[in-house]
């Protein structure tokens, strides 16, 4: 829940935000992403939309690593008794949620972190990032910021002084970048990350084993697009055994996993078995990469009803459904539907009426929930349409549609992301459109 913070030192409003204290991995599998992130406590001005990030106790529990972590901002200057009773209760909180058997003997030893980095530290190191890797990861972001405010001409020429860094990190640093300048209509920040790629795309070893995957990975969907409704067992087979590197052959199962069924590969087995010399051992290793692609899609799937299955156990324990719902938003999907889906249906072969009865109020609550409004609907209907004649033309062929509540969530729309420092410009100007033709 929001709750009043601060005031704004801009124009000295009150600043809300949600304070989040505890991140606790068994209830909520997303908290460490939350807090690695950086994207929690932060005060908002819904004024002016200043931003800033408050300083807050804080207590991070891992229970597959045993990190059991709490954490107090000496810039609060509270006093050490103080301090002690504040963390003792988050850390009572984190060990009261535990099942007794759960309650191991590291929780009553939790480790105090004197700063903020070394908390993240501790963290990743758990995870066996090392020191020395985030040193490499700040070195990969200092040559990006030098990069990107280069001139043009200079970009060349830093490049070749070490070609080294430029890894997988590099490239997924500066697509951020792309990523971001794109959403917030950047041109000048989109045609320089473009430059850069480019450039790295031709010099580095990396950035030329990219552009073989990405070329590969282009005329993989675009066979599979070919065979339209001639897609069958037989013709995916084929694609299969005439793939000519790893690319190829990720981007074909990846797309058409369910058709790789136990007949495929017993398909696929008599084929090598009528083969011989070099093709026979080129379709067994073909076999053998498919088989190992399949299983690594088979685990993501199962690692994902994992964790959809843990945020349903967290919100039918949970005492507030309501703010449990809001606390995992991010896990609650299609896949979590499907996971509570198959709950529901075992609860009711083990006539558990209770529980199904939980189980099946809360699938109708999250499918209300993601129920797109109609109002929203048709909204992103007309968003679509760049002509101004066809969405004056829309507009007045649904004028029942152009309700109050319409009107209002249009305005409403447009303040919330007129703020935003990530709102597309074009995206505005869409909506504005909009409104303009159906005030006219």
């Amino acid at each position: 829940m929001a709750q009043p913070v601060a005031q704004c030192p801009r124009c000295r409003q009150t600043m809300v935000a949600n304070v989040q204290q505890i991140f606790d991995l068994a209830r909520d599998p997303q908290a460490k992403q939350k807090l690695l992130s950086g994207q929690f406590n932060t005060a908002i001005c819904s004024s002016c939309g200043y931003a800033s990030p408050l300083g807050t106790p804080l207590v991070y529990h891992d229970p597959e690593k045993q990190l059991f972590l709490t954490y107090y901002p000496a810039e609060l200057n509270t006093p050490l008794p103080e301090q002690e009773r504040i963390l003792g209760q988050l850390i009572r909180s984190v060990v009261d949620a535990l099942p007794a058997e759960k309650r191991g003997g590291y929780l009553f030893q939790p480790r105090s972190m004197y700063s903020y980095d070394t908390l993240l530290d501790t963290i990743l190191e758990a995870d066996g990032i090392t020191k020395e890797m985030i040193q490499a990861e700040e070195r990969k972001i200092s040559l990006l910021r030098q990069l990107l405010s280069a001139d043009d001409n200079a970009v060349p020429g830093i490049i070749d002084q070490d070609l080294t860094p430029y890894d997988d990190g590099f490239f997924a640093l500066l697509a951020n970048v792309q990523g971001n300048a794109e959403a917030t209509g950047n041109e000048a920040l989109i045609q320089k990350a473009q430059l850069i790629q480019n450039e790295l795309l031709e010099k580095t070893e990396y950035g030329r084993e990219l552009k073989i995957r990405a070329e590969s990975t282009r005329k993989a969907i675009a066979d599979l697009q070919a065979l339209g409704e001639n897609l069958n067992r037989n013709t995916l087979l084929d694609l299969v055994a005439g793939s000519q590197d790893d690319a190829y052959l990720h981007t074909i199962v990846g797309l058409a996993r369910n058709g790789m069924d136990y007949r495929f590969f017993e398909t696929l087995t008599a084929k090598i078995d009528a083969a011989a010399g070099a093709e026979k051992d080129r379709l067994s290793e073909i076999r053998e990469k498919t088989l190992a692609a399949v299983r690594e899609i088979d685990a993501s799937i199962q690692e994902q009803k994992k964790l959809r299955k843990q945020a349903l156990e967290a919100i039918l324990k949970a005492d507030h459904t309501d703010q449990a719902v809001e606390q995992y938003a991010r896990a609650i999907d299609d896949a979590f539907l499907e996971v509570a889906g198959e709950e529901l249906e075992n609860a009711r072969k083990e006539m558990n009426y209770e529980c199904s009865g939980k189980i099946q109020a809360l699938i109708d609550k999250v499918e209300e929930m993601m129920k797109v409004p109609p109002e929203l609907e048709f909204l992103q209907s007309l968003m679509k349409i760049e002509d101004i004649s066809e969405l004056t033309a829309a507009i007045e062929n649904n004028r029942d549609a152009m309700t109050d509540d319409f009107k209002e969530m249009l305005e409403t729309v447009i303040e919330n992301i007129s703020g935003a420092p990530d709102t597309d410009p074009k995206l505005l100007e869409r909506l504005k459109t909009i409104r303009t033709v159906l005030a006219a």
